[in-house]
């Protein structure tokens, strides 16, 4: 459907504004990557899902064995895998045609029968061929292949048909004519993912990995509305406002909805690599590409404006080391949501532009000495300092690496995968601009829930942020008019914030499925060190067995089935041993070390009391209690994961299952 330029007032209204105050001495210059050479970006994006290992394997001139394919994908679901060999059989091609053009084949002059059918390289007499193009989302691996003349190394350098190019289209151009690919004889319907060594080496309580289209989220659809009652659109006449987006519901899981900030930075390390891998064969299957971009622009090293996130976040840290946004950015925030909510046209009514700069020059001299009255700050001048900073972070907040891959989800058609991509891509994001990235948003939500009052919907909201986040080029005042393309960026980026606003809640949670898909590969991983090392010595990493061990049995009650012992270094209560039944919570669990326990109550006079206690173990020291209060939670370390805070009503018995090698710990959490 065409949109017009006059539907998106808010958004031009803003761009101008933009446009208006520019300082041309500060003007950024944005360009492309320059092109890489071929083979390259295949690689950096396999180093991304954390294999550089199979990078370096391939640029030494060594293909991968079908056996060694198989066990690099083996805990990936048929579309993950698809997407890894496509960029490997590509990179693979790549790097046997360079060497070819720098080295002269002894077999280009005296080629044997095997080199022409296809054989392969040390290996004479064997061959592969691919019938109907490219491995595709739910085909499985190379044990499904048929071998020819009974080989046994299956190298997967001389793939044909189906080669993956970065630009999202599949290409036959760095293939030879004379080399033949893969003949696919059979393969598994779309959904569960059998995989051999996914079956041979999984355990414990995991259910098998699936390729269901809702495999992301579990969201149950609530009864629609062209006026969103939720948003503040309940009172008075009905307005067409455009905020008609569908209302979703996040299924919780038994085994605990996981937030970005449950999880620990290793665990989410790895969780970013599966996001990568799933964004990716997502974009495929709509195909959907996207640039990295770069800026030319002087980075500054400390001040407030114009300096990147991570180095304020650093800066700030040494002031106040729990931060996880820049001090400035969150005072900043602070002010507009205790004075700004109710004020008609806020973030929409421009603010003066000499006393912005006035207040901008006050805040870089005196800002840390806390020489500043936020008290006689304008709102509206508070506003557009907000925007003014984030135009000018040298970084900006959705990255220049993903920043276009954000705009690109419009293509998709489906709102549940636009809200897949969405999270995807707020996984991949760094930690300091995620969390910044939520903390503005829960402000718009703020302003948007006081609709009646500031006259400011979801649409007018999304439009006037739009350009401040997607970073209006500084060439567009070249140009005369509005194009018809810009139009459409408009409509596009402006839907896309609207999506972040509305969904935040969302957005912010690891999916159940990643985490799922993070414990099998470290189980499987634990396991493989006591099999076939030599196969995959190649992967090895750094040894993390010590992560994944089981706890030291401390007490003999510990070792019966169904019973955890539940330790609170911090708190008087310092471990209690709890046999779990079908219904106890996390939060049932922390109740247990709040200022409720029956053990306070006075006993024969306090001596007795201390002498009862400490013969019993609780208490490390009765006369110094320290409770479980408000922000504390139970946490599960270790076993087939790193670290997760978990939400008060994970289902113990559950969890128990599927990590029975977990220790728990009660602990402090400020950020859920």
């Amino acid at each position: 459907m065409a949109v017009s330029k006059s539907s998106l007032e808010d958004y031009w209204t803003e761009f101008h504004e933009i446009e208006s105050n520019k300082d041309p001495d500060e003007e950024e210059e944005e360009e492309e990557l320059p092109k890489t050479p071929d083979g390259e970006q295949e690689a950096r994006w396999l180093k991304e899902v954390g294999l550089d290992a199979v990078v370096n394997r391939i640029k030494d001139g060594h293909g991968l064995t079908d056996d060694e394919m198989e066990a690099v994908t083996a805990t990936l679901t048929s579309s993950q895998a698809a997407v890894v060999k496509r960029r490997v059989d590509t990179l693979s091609t790549t790097m046997r045609k360079r060497q070819k053009q720098n080295k002269t084949d002894v077999r280009d002059i005296f080629p044997t029968q095997e080199t022409v059918n296809g054989g392969l390289y040390g290996s004479p007499g064997s061959f592969h061929r691919l019938s109907g193009g490219s491995i595709g989302e739910g085909q499985t691996t190379s044990d499904q292949v048929i071998l020819r003349q009974g080989s046994k190394a299956k190298d997967r350098s001389f793939i044909k048909r189906g080669v993956y190019s970065m630009s999202g289209r599949k290409t036959d151009e760095a293939v030879s004519p004379d080399q033949t690919g893969i003949e696919m004889l059979s393969v598994h319907p779309k959904r569960s993912y059998h995989h051999p060594v996914a079956e041979r080496l999984s355990g414990g309580g995991l259910p098998p990995i699936s390729d269901h289209e809702d495999i992301m989220f579990e969201l149950k659809t609530e009864e629609s509305s062209r006026y969103i009652k939720d948003l503040g659109y309940q009172s008075g006449p009905k307005q067409k406002v455009g905020d008609n987006l569908p209302n979703f519901t996040l299924v919780k899981d038994k085994l605990g909805v996981t937030q970005m900030s449950d999880l620990g930075s290793s665990d989410m390390s790895q969780i970013r690599s599966l996001a990568l891998l799933e964004l990716t064969s997502l974009f495929d299957n709509h195909n959907i590409t996207y640039r990295h971009r770069k800026a030319k622009k002087r980075v500054k090293d400390h001040g407030l404006f114009g300096v990147p996130l991570h180095t304020l976040l650093e800066n700030d840290r040494k002031i106040e080391p729990r931060v996880t946004v820049p001090i400035i950015f969150h005072d900043i925030i602070c002010f507009l949501e205790s004075h700004c909510l109710d004020m008609e046209g806020i973030l929409r009514v421009p603010g003066s532009t000499g006393r912005i700069k006035q207040l901008r020059g006050e805040l870089e001299e005196r800002f840390y000495s806390g020489a500043i009255s936020w008290a006689e700050v304008m709102p509206n001048d508070a506003a557009g300092l907000l925007k003014q900073f984030l135009r000018e972070l040298p970084v900006p907040l959705l990255t220049y690496e993903y920043i276009e891959a954000f705009a690109q989800v419009e293509g998709i058609k489906e709102k549940k995968l636009q809200l897949q991509a969405l999270c995807l891509l707020i996984l991949l994001l760094p930690p300091v601009h995620r969390n910044t990235l939520q903390m503005l948003l829960r402000f718009l939500q703020r302003v948007v829930n006081k609709c009646p009052e500031n006259k400011m919907s979801l649409a007018n909201v999304s439009m006037i942020m739009a350009p401040n986040l997607f970073l209006v080029s500084s060439g567009r005042s070249k140009f005369k008019g509005i194009q018809e393309r810009e139009i459409t960026m408009a409509a596009g980026t402006s839907n896309i914030v609207r999506m972040l606003i509305k969904y935040l809640d969302i957005l912010w949670t690891v999916p159940t499925f990643l985490v799922q898909q993070m414990r099998r590969q470290n189980e499987i991983s634990q396991q493989r060190k006591g099999r076939d090392k030599s196969k995959i010595k190649f992967l090895a990493k750094k040894d993390k067995s010590d992560l994944y061990k089981k706890p030291a049995i401390v007490q003999e009650g510990d070792f019966e089935e169904g019973v955890i012992r539940v330790h609170a270094p911090n708190l008087t209560k310092s471990s209690t041993a709890i046999r779990l039944d079908n219904c106890m919570t996390a939060g049932q669990i922390v109740d247990r070390f709040r200022n409720t326990d029956e053990a306070l109550k006075p006993v024969n006079g306090r001596e007795n009391k201390k002498k009862t206690l400490m013969q019993q173990g609780v208490y490390s020291d009765p006369d110094k209690v320290s409770f479980a209060e408000e922000h504390t939670y139970l946490y599960e370390t270790g076993g087939n994961l790193g670290e997760r805070c978990l939400d008060h009503q994970t289902n113990m018995m559950a969890l128990y299952k599927v990590n029975p090698n977990a220790e728990w710990v009660i602990k402090t959490s400020y950020h859920r």
